[in-house]
C-alpha cells in the first residue's frame, strides 16, 4: 500500500489553524491554546458563534465564525470569510481540526431513521466536507510546506462497545476514509492526516453532546451488556474519570509542532493503547481460527 505522511511536517511559526466545534471540550481547549500563541492565527468555529465569547473580539489574529458541518453552504462561506479576513492572495491553512461531533447511544433496535442519518451526517460527512475543502486549499495555496488535518476519531473508532452502534459506525467510517485519502496525497504536497483516538475525556460529550435512542423493552434487563456499560460509564462520569481536554489539546499541538513525521493514528491514554492492543489481538486470533476456511482460491485459468 502507498505510504502516508512520509515527509516531516514543519508547522510555520505564524501557522493558521481552523478548528470546528470550539464551543466546549477539546475544541475549546485547543482554541484557547492556539489563541495563547502570539504568532498563530485562529479560525474558531461553532454552530452558534455566541458560544465563543471566551475568545477576544478585537484580536485580528482570531476569527470567530458560524459553521454547521451538516450544511455545505456554511462551510464554503466560512472558508471564504477566513480567506478575506487573513488575505485572499496569500491565504493558507496550515492546520485543520475536525472536532465537531456528538454521540448517539442507546438501544440500536429503537433508533429512528432521522437519528441514524444525523449521526453519520455530523460525525462522518461533516468531517469529510471540511477535510476536502482543507485539502483543496493546502494543495493549491502558496508554498508553505504542506498542511495537517486532524480528524477526531476515538477509541470508539477501533473498539466497538454495546449501545453505541451508530456512533461506532461514524468513527469507523472516519478511520477508513482518512487512511484512504491520506494514501491519495502526493508526497510533493506534504499534506498530512492524523486520527486522534482518545479514550475517555472530561467533556460534556457524554452529557449535552450525547443523544439517546428510546428505550427498547427487549433490552431492559439490567444484565444486558448495554445496561451494564451504561452503569459503568455513569459511574466513571460521576468520579471524574477521563483525560482533561487541555491534555488532549496539548498532545495535538505537540504533534503538529515537533517537526517530525506525523503519525496517522494518535491514541491518547494508556487505556486507549491497551484496549486497542487487545482488540487487535482478538482480531488476529479470530483470523487464525478461520484461516483454514479462508484458504479458497479461484480455479486457475487454462
Amino acid at each position: 500500500m502507498n505510504p502516508v505522511n512520509e515527509t516531516p511536517y514543519y508547522m510555520p511559526k505564524d501557522a493558521t489553524w481552523l478548528i470546528t466545534g470550539c464551543s466546549t471540550g477539546i475544541g475549546r481547549a485547543l482554541a484557547e491554546l492556539i489563541a495563547s500563541k502570539p504568532s498563530h492565527h485562529l479560525i474558531a468555529t461553532a454552530r452558534d458563534p455566541s458560544t465563543l465569547s471566551y475568545l477576544p473580539d478585537n484580536d485580528p489574529r482570531i476569527l470567530k465564525l458560524a459553521l454547521d458541518v451538516t450544511q455545505p453552504s456554511t462551510i464554503g462561506a466560512c472558508f471564504a470569510t477566513a480567506a478575506t479576513h487573513f488575505g485572499s492572495q496569500d491565504f493558507h491553512l496550515d492546520v485543520v481540526v475536525n472536532n465537531a461531533g456528538y454521540s448517539l447511544s442507546g438501544d440500536t433496535e429503537s433508533a429512528t431513521e432521522e437519528q441514524m442519518h444525523e449521526q453519520l451526517e455530523t460525525n462522518f460527512f461533516g468531517t469529510v466536507r471540511v477535510a476536502m475543502k482543507a485539502v483543496e486549499i493546502m494543495r493549491q495555496g502558496p508554498e508553505r510546506g504542506g498542511g495537517l488535518v486532524f480528524n477526531m476519531s476515538s477509541l470508539a473508532g477501533v473498539c466497538a462497545f454495546p449501545g453505541h452502534a451508530f456512533y461506532h459506525a461514524s468513527k469507523y467510517a472516519v478511520e477508513g476514509w482518512t487512511e484512504s485519502v491520506a494514501r491519495e496525497m502526493s508526497p510533493e504536497w506534504n499534506i498530512n492526516f492524523c486520527l486522534v483516538e482518545p479514550a475517555g475525556v472530561k467533556t460534556n460529550f457524554e452529557g449535552h453532546s450525547r443523544t439517546h435512542t428510546a428505550p427498547h423493552p427487549a433490552y431492559d434487563d439490567p444484565e444486558m451488556s448495554s445496561r451494564k456499560l451504561e452503569v459503568f460509564v455513569n459511574k466513571g462520569l460521576s468520579m471524574g474519570m477521563g483525560l482533561e481536554p487541555a491534555v488532549v489539546a496539548k498532545a495535538m499541538y505537540d504533534v503538529a509542532s515537533q517537526g517530525e513525521k506525523i503519525p496517522l493514528r494518535l491514541p491518547l491514554s494508556s487505556t486507549a493503547v491497551n484496549m486497542m492492543k487487545m482488540a487487535l489481538q482478538e482480531k488476529i486470533k479470530a483470523l487464525e481460527e478461520v484461516e483454514g476456511l479462508a484458504a479458497v482460491e479461484s480455479p486457475a485459468k487454462r
